[in-house]
């Protein structure tokens, strides 16, 4: 081969070797644009584990106040309400479930008892409510 061929020729690799700069400018767009959905999904879904932890601190306060209806709190027909630290709220009602006939001698009546808690997520009111009936004795009211 002439010196010129080979010359040649190692042009032609020299050009074949290397990205060019549009090459470059295009992978970079393509990461940039995949990284930002990357984020975007960890965005996402780190604000939904705050949701679910509010959310589940929410049920835990009113699964507490509920075992407390008929324990600690004696069952008659009462609303109370309250405030947490963390920021939730609190409503417990507890009534008859249905008020008994008169002249019954039953000595237990049947209560609702229902719990909401409530709690700002950003600007948005949330709550989350449980209601259940428990035995308890009878109101002075309804016999």
């Amino acid at each position: 081969m002439t010196p010129a061929a080979t010359a040649m020729t190692s042009a032609m690799n020299d050009d074949e070797a290397g990205l060019t700069l549009v090459e470059i400018i295009v992978a970079l767009a393509m990461l940039s644009i995949g990284l930002t959905l990357v984020m975007g999904l960890f965005s996402t879904g780190l604000s939904r584990t705050g949701i679910a932890e509010r959310l589940a601190g929410a049920v835990s306060l009113a699964q507490s106040v509920m075992a407390e209806a008929g324990t600690v709190i004696p069952l008659h027909t009462e609303t109370r309400e309250g405030t947490e630290a963390n920021g939730y709220r609190w409503r417990l009602a507890m009534q008859p479930y249905r008020p008994g006939q008169g002249g019954d001698a039953r000595q237990v009546e049947l209560y609702q008892i229902s719990v909401e808690v409530g709690w700002l997520e950003g600007q948005d009111p949330r709550s989350y409510a449980l209601s259940t009936l428990r035995l308890g004795p009878r109101a002075a009211g309804s016999q």
